[in-house]
């Protein structure tokens, strides 16, 4: 008989380069230096630079709110520990839709995670009770990456005002350029009309200086009234 070979289960995600680098900038982070309103507010904001989407964002706001305020001072250590199946609960989507937001939240950077063996999250504490690590969501590189991130939405934003005035402007000259061709057009028209209505009291004279001719017996002496016609 072969040697048997026994397939272990991976502990935790798969770790890539980038999450390896997003872990590492986690541990650098400076507790205290930005609140909890303020990450969230960025949360929600990340949406329009592209980074995440719009159900990422509402589940990153939702981790942001579970972590006591005071996680977030000089002391704290803002690490969500709450199950898939809580979180699930809590933003209406399944477990399955939250464990790929979570991993794709962990590609993007908002976040980091240390899995456990067995997949559950909880806190290490040290003897007066403080968390000092802990298996769960890290948020503590959103912190790291505050100054960057908020960067960005400002960039993006004032990209957008920019594309916004500028196809304003592109409206207004279009608007413009159609109505100089419209009246230019309706110029040409009234000059042509104008041209007509000369051509035809032209005729108009002509023929009335025939009748007179011929009512005064020198029809001789006058030209044919097609002569002039197209004159001028």
């Amino acid at each position: 008989m072969g040697n048997t070979q026994i397939h272990q289960r991976p502990i935790g995600r798969r770790i890539t380069p980038q999450r390896a680098q997003f872990r590492r900038l986690a541990e650098s982070a400076d507790v205290g230096t930005v609140t909890r309103a303020q990450l969230a507010v960025l949360a929600q904001s990340l949406t329009c630079t592209g980074l995440i989407t719009g159900t990422e964002s509402h589940l990153l706001v939702a981790l942001i709110n579970t972590v006591p305020a005071e996680s977030f001072d000089k002391s704290g250590r803002p690490i969500v520990f709450k199950s898939n199946q809580q979180l699930a609960f809590e933003i209406g989507r399944s477990i399955g839709r939250v464990s790929r937001m979570l991993s794709s939240l962990f590609d993007a950077g908002p976040i980091t995670m240390q899995d456990s063996g067995n997949y559950k999250r909880y806190p290490i504490r040290n003897g007066n009770g403080e968390i000092t690590d802990g298996c769960g969501i890290d948020l503590r590189i959103l912190i790291v990456r505050y100054a960057e991130l908020d960067e960005l939405v400002r960039q993006v934003r004032a990209q957008k005002k920019a594309a916004d005035a500028a196809l304003r402007r592109y409206r207004g000259s279009l608007r413009n350029a159609r109505y100089a061709l419209s009246a230019a057009a309706a110029l040409s028209a009234e000059d042509y009309l104008s041209r007509i209505g000369a051509r035809i009291e032209r005729v108009s004279n002509i023929v009335g200086s025939c009748r007179q001719g011929l009512e005064s017996g020198c029809y001789a002496a006058q030209p044919p009234f097609w002569s002039g016609l197209w004159s001028g």
